[in-house]
């Protein structure tokens, strides 16, 4: 039982990942052209990458208590955005300021709170479709993740405007 915690804190981990910087690369270029513009995409698109994703990790926990898998989601997945959010803001763009913004701190708590919501809402749903975690279960999460990181990143190091 322990290697498969082991291996679910991972796939969240990796899910987390993957989830933070596709929505980052959905959502940055069009924050940066018009803010409100990208609150709107951050309050429709954001819930709806970031509850898959909680949705996804859930019913593939390993215990049988579903709702300690949701509050083991929430915390990988705020400490998670928490040092993404240092490493995009204050590593990539050097922009640290940034972060102190109340969106920062509303999609931190928004983070924490989706596996509770996805949890309360499809708790039935998720009893009736669990399934084992398996290593093919990290390759797309992996591979998206690893790509919006390396555009965005090349985005932000070349300096590179779309206007």
């Amino acid at each position: 039982m322990e290697s498969n915690i082991s291996r679910w804190v991972l796939y969240n981990v990796v899910v987390c990942f993957a989830v933070y910087w596709l929505s980052n690369l959905i959502l940055w270029y069009p924050w940066s052209v018009n803010e409100n513009l990208g609150q709107i995409l951050m309050l429709t698109i954001n819930p709806l990458l970031w509850g898959f994703a909680s949705y996804s990790c859930i019913k593939k926990y390993p215990g049988t208590n579903l709702f300690k898998g949701a509050f083991l989601n929430s915390l990988i997945f705020i400490a998670e955005a928490v040092i993404s959010d240092l490493i995009f803001f204050a590593g990539i763009q050097k922009a640290a300021d940034k972060l102190l913004q109340p969106t920062t701190f509303y999609g931190w708590g928004f983070v924490a709170t989706v596996p509770f919501i996805i949890y309360f809402l499809f708790k039935n749903h998720i009893r009736k479709n669990r399934v084992s975690l398996v290593k093919r279960n990290f390759k797309m999460p992996l591979s998206i993740g690893l790509f919006s990181f390396a555009v965005i990143t090349i985005i932000v190091m070349l300096n590179i405007h779309f206007h």
